[in-house]
């Protein structure tokens, strides 16, 4: 009834063009066809498909772009729903971008706008956060918790030296080859002041297609005795979807997890951080793979998760068990670092995490998360559109679901700190609260204090 009606509205428009003296019907079809589609598979697909009955599109909503149309099937879905996408073949859209980063175009960094941490002036500078791996910003020799104090602009052909602002901030996601001069910051430790401890100027490449590694940083730490195992996650994803790029060998996200996990069974760790600051992407059976390293022995029998689908596809919902073939790491508790970013596989992974082992046993340092309870897949590509509709909610083991964001068992926010360190090391303050829970040092220890400063702007 409703594509008939749908239908009635749209031969509507056409007679009102055709009363005009021209016949438009090729036009409103070639102009509209490919939201018809998208609205027929909503109906089909979509998680919440029931609650749109009732819902009928304008004639004229059937006329605006893709994102649009979406976005109005979804806002009348009666559910928060933030996470459906679609993609057009004619534009570069990165639907996981983290903050200043995507992967289609930029500099390879992500920063925050933060006033002169030394106080001598009022001035803004930009933070270094993130450097991703083969990108210009690596290639101009950044790292983290550097300063880009200034730039400068060759447009035009003028190399003036420009102030950092809120109003030139983007200048820094995307564009063109430029300098930039960057500071390190140090501390007087008898005045207790910060000053810059020097300036230098680097040539940072034109943006371009940057593209992050799944598990960037594995490593050994050892402290007072405790071997730790550290693994940071950006995509929980087997292969690479965005675009094909060229390597000396066939990448594979399972492989690499892996030999990671080999190489910390192979080291008898005794704990495990897992770092989900960057995780914003991921499938469902890399997740149960991951989950299946560092649950605790006893729990490998228990469900790891289950995937919920709508009434039409009710045949799709199944149970996850824990995959058995992986060699566990005997651990008896987790530790999980998130920040705003940590979304989707990620959270399948620490809500089926604390089913399991108890929330007790799985402890979370960071921020809130995202709270993507639900799973995304293409089902569909036509007219040079990529559908990706929510299609199923993921539940815990227990069959638990529609949970929202995860509360972190520690609450702390990095930015609050004004050294950051290399992730992986004890100089990055959230591994270092990690391990200083792990062997009972208290929070607030005279080291964090001092490690305490300014917060962003």
């Amino acid at each position: 009834m409703k594509r008939l009606l749908t239908c009635i509205l749209t031969i509507v428009g056409i007679l009102m063009g055709v009363s005009c003296g021209e016949d438009r019907t090729y036009e409103y079809e070639e102009k509209t066809q490919h939201n018809h589609w998208a609205y027929d598979v909503i109906l089909d697909t979509y998680l919440w498909a029931d609650s749109l009955n009732d819902f009928i599109p304008t004639w004229k909503s059937f006329f605006s772009t893709p994102s649009s149309f979406l976005s109005t099937l979804t806002a009348k879905s009666q559910h928060s729903d933030k996470w459906s996408y679609v993609l057009v073949d004619t534009l570069e859209e990165d639907p996981h971008q983290r903050g200043y980063f995507n992967h289609f175009d930029s500099y390879g960094l992500d920063f925050v706008l933060m006033t002169d941490p030394t106080g001598q002036t009022t001035r803004s500078v930009l933070r270094v956060l993130t450097v991703y791996p083969n990108s210009p910003a690596e290639q101009a020799g950044l790292v983290r918790n550097d300063f880009i104090c200034a730039y400068g602009s060759y447009e035009d052909g003028n190399s003036s030296a420009y102030k950092i602002s809120s109003k030139n901030v983007s200048r820094f996601q995307k564009g063109i080859e430029r300098s930039i001069e960057v500071r390190h910051l140090a501390q007087d430790e008898a005045e207790g002041r910060f000053y810059w401890e020097d300036t230098v100027t680097v040539f940072l490449g034109a943006s371009r297609y940057v593209e992050d590694e799944p598990f960037p940083v594995a490593r050994i730490v050892e402290a007072n005795g405790l071997k730790v195992g550290y693994l940071m996650c950006t995509r929980l994803l087997d292969v690479l979807l965005e675009r094909p790029i060229i390597r000396s060998n066939t990448f594979s996200g399972q492989e690499q997890l892996d030999d990671y996990m080999t190489l910390m069974k192979r080291a008898n760790v005794t704990e495990m951080v897992l770092d989900f600051r960057l995780c914003n992407d991921g499938t469902l059976d890399m997740a149960r793979r991951l989950a299946s390293y560092v649950v605790a022995p006893s729990a490998l029998s228990t469900p790891f998760a289950q995937t919920l689908w709508n009434k039409r596809y009710q045949a799709n919902n199944q149970t996850l068990s824990y995959d058995t073939s992986v060699e566990n790491l005997n651990l008896n508790r987790v530790y999980i670092l998130t920040g705003t970013y940590t979304q989707g596989a990620a959270e399948w992974v620490i809500r089926s995490l604390q089913h399991a082992m108890g929330i007790d046993n799985v402890v979370v340092i960071g921020r809130r998360t995202a709270g993507q309870d639900v799973m995304i897949q293409e089902v569909g590509d036509k007219f040079h559109v990529r559908l990706f509709p929510v299609v199923a909610y993921v539940a815990d083991g227990g069959g638990n679901c529609g949970w929202g964001s995860i509360a972190p068992t520690i609450e702390m926010d990095e930015q609050n700190y004004l050294y950051l360190g290399e992730y992986g090391t004890l100089d990055d303050i959230m591994l270092y609260t990690a391990v200083a829970n792990m062997l009972g040092i208290g929070q607030n220890d005279s080291e964090s204090e001092e490690n305490s400063d300014k917060t962003t702007e």
